[in-house]
């Protein structure tokens, strides 16, 4: 019986734990899918607004946020947040000292923008904010800072975007993809790092070593055996959730490019995985790293709070976590741009780089072994 086989066998073996995750992942990103509200379209928000600074700046988009919409005016962000769990407000934005200085003249983000990421209205208010404030600063710049304009503009932008006929089955399939890009890390994190464990034990080691395959070959089969156990994930949830949940979007456009990036994510992060097996031998060990990982490069990737709004120096970083890209993806796909080879470039690369680390570490322990 050869490595794959026999890690395959291992899998079977602990099936009902594989059955276990995957029901764990559709039941969470069905709920969070559902909870993406179906008209998403400009309707008026209640926006929380904690105001530290009398600028310029701050008092107009303060103004420009106010046409149409309920703004709440806090005196603490912690009493805005309190309001924002129980769903009062659709988002906070938090107008700093010195906004309008590090707005011009640094590349610093000038405001703090809090959103609830199972609110669809949430990425309106989002987006509301840092375009103005990049419009504002480009006008700033070019010495014509004519506010007036600036809003009558942002005003007409956004009735073109929200014109957009996107339909309610498209919406709730982006709002899957969203989730199912972090929620998958956690998953197959952990499942793939229990089927490694058990197959990493000393008698089967010593058979692997006594092998006639090559080194590589052998390490081969086991990113091989974890690739098709995570693709078998991505195949049942998403074919679930298609079939059960949103049978209309198998006649959508957008089905094609989306199931391309969730395909392509769901191998990246088995490889990725497998990454982490190499480094990690213990069971313990491998939850704790399941588990704070993905928090971590969510937090990186813009997942929990815009990039833009993040500290310069977080901004590069984002750009080496593979979920920035992720992100990024799917947002031009929900808004009709289906042109994201980019983006795919980038991912398959992190899952390359991810792929010839783990098989440098392996090359490396075996060395210290003989």
């Amino acid at each position: 019986m050869n490595t794959l086989q026999y890690f395959i066998k291992i899998a079977n073996r602990n099936k009902i734990l594989i059955i276990a995750y995957i029901a764990i992942l559709i039941a969470f990103t069905a709920l969070s899918m559902s909870s993406y509200e179906d008209a998403y379209s400009r309707r008026p928000l209640n926006i929380g607004i904690v105001k530290q600074e009398d600028s310029q700046f701050g008092n107009s988009l303060i103004e420009h946020l106010g046409k149409g919409n309920t703004l709440y005016h806090y005196d603490s962000q912690e009493q805005a947040e309190l309001d924002l769990y129980t769903r009062f407000i659709d988002g906070i934005v938090v107008v700093p000292v010195d906004s309008e200085r590090i707005l011009l003249e640094t590349d610093d983000a000038p405001l703090w923008i809090r959103t609830d990421i199972t609110n669809s209205q949430s990425l309106f208010l989002q987006r509301t904010v840092e375009t103005y404030a990049l419009y504002y600063k480009a006008m700033v710049d070019a010495g014509k800072p004519d506010l007036h304009r600036l809003s009558t503009v942002l005003d007409e932008r956004v009735k073109v975007v929200f014109s957009t006929d996107r339909s309610p089955l498209e919406k709730k399939f982006h709002g899957f993809a969203n989730v199912y890009g972090f929620v998958i890390m956690m998953i197959l994190f952990r499942l793939l790092g229990d089927l490694s464990i058990s197959f990493n034990k000393k008698d089967i080691q010593i058979r692997n070593r006594i092998s006639p395959k090559s080194d590589m070959r052998l390490k081969g089969e086991i990113s091989l055996a974890q690739m098709i156990i995570a693709l078998l994930v991505f195949v049942l949830v998403t074919g679930f959730i298609l079939i059960v949940f949103l049978p209309g979007m198998l006649e959508s456009r957008s089905l094609r490019p989306y199931l391309l990036i969730l395909f392509l994510w769901t191998a990246v992060v088995a490889l990725l995985a497998g990454l982490i097996n190499r480094l990690s031998k213990t069971k313990s060990l491998n939850m704790t790293i399941g588990n704070m990982l993905p928090l971590i490069i969510m937090f990186l990737s813009g997942s929990m709070l815009p990039i833009r709004f993040m500290p310069s120096f977080m901004q590069k970083i984002a750009a080496f976590s593979p979920l920035f890209y992720y992100n990024k993806g799917i947002m031009s796909i929900s808004e009709g741009d289906f042109d994201i080879g980019g983006e795919l470039l980038i991912i398959a690369a992190f899952g390359l780089a991810f792929y010839l680390s783990s098989l440098y570490l392996g090359k490396e322990r075996k060395t210290r072994t003989l």
